[in-house]
């Protein structure tokens, strides 16, 4: 691992980076989408230049067997709709891309997904799944690095410039305040909110284009596959990507507390 000296009794720290992408949207009027998903790919800065090295091999070898044009994003909405060949080979591009990713050995994968149906009509849809993201990633980087005062792994996320300014307030926030509800008690059949604020996650996320990043556009990836297992497009669910995409992933994703049995962690009553 990459590590960092800090100067402290307990030596060194590994680094990590999460690159997030979202698919679906946060907006709560009529018309919006029924989830909000994020999917985020986390690698160890150490192995960084290796994991760019493979994403590219792997973005050439869908070119070689699709026909994927090197102009056109790795993106599952964009393949969907204007990919080469019919819905079955775009479907099966998807899939491969998606085993391509859970190939890449050092790449782990967290996946949240939001579900408005049920939700209070106060929730913040976009708070209350990047906090459950970004809580996840804190708590993967505490139990990644050793024990003690200065314990656990550092990392910093890497996103879209879509909602940048926003995403930045709510990281600025989560420093202080990160209300989670816990289990407690005899069997653990109480639950009571306390606070978790992010104490891993480093700095201000950066932003970048997408379309000049092949890890954000596989983080697209991982969280449209997420998507069509919440409301699947016809073209889609006609040929079982619904089932297919997570399935392909599946080695890599990070299965924590309130996940789902695909590794996600589900948010429907916040």
């Amino acid at each position: 691992m990459s590590r960092v000296n800090h100067n402290g009794p307990e030596g060194w720290r590994a680094m990590y980076l999460m690159y997030v992408d979202e698919s679906g949207d946060a907006g709560r009027e009529p018309g919006s989408s029924p989830a909000f998903v994020l999917g985020g790919l986390i690698a160890p800065s150490s192995q960084w230049t290796d994991i760019e090295k493979e994403m590219i091999e792997l973005r050439k070898a869908l070119g070689a067997q699709y026909g994927l044009k090197a102009s056109d994003e790795l993106r599952g909405s964009t393949i969907m709709r204007k990919g080469p060949g019919d819905s079955a080979r775009r479907v099966a591009l998807i899939e491969s891309a998606l085993k391509g990713l859970a190939g890449i050995k050092p790449l782990r994968v967290l996946l949240t997904v939001v579900r408005k149906k049920n939700l209070p009509p106060e929730t913040d849809v976009f708070r209350a799944g990047w906090s459950a993201q970004l809580g996840a990633f804190d708590g993967f980087l505490a139990r990644s690095g050793s024990r003690g005062r200065h314990g656990g792994s550092q990392g910093f996320v890497v996103a879209d410039r879509t909602q940048a300014a926003q995403l930045d307030k709510l990281v600025r926030a989560l420093r202080r305040e990160r209300p989670v509800s816990e289990a407690y008690g005899l069997f653990r059949k109480r639950r009571r909110i306390v606070n978790r604020p992010l104490r891993n996650v480093i700095e201000l996320p950066q932003h970048q284009d997408s379309r000049r990043n092949l890890l954000i556009q596989a983080a697209d990836l991982c969280a449209y596959a997420v998507y069509q297992k919440e409301k699947p497009a016809m073209a889609v669910k006609a040929h079982k990507g619904d089932e297919r995409f997570l399935k392909a992933l599946e080695p890599v994703i990070l299965k924590g507390v309130g996940a789902n049995a695909d590794g996600v962690l589900v948010i429907e009553n916040a």
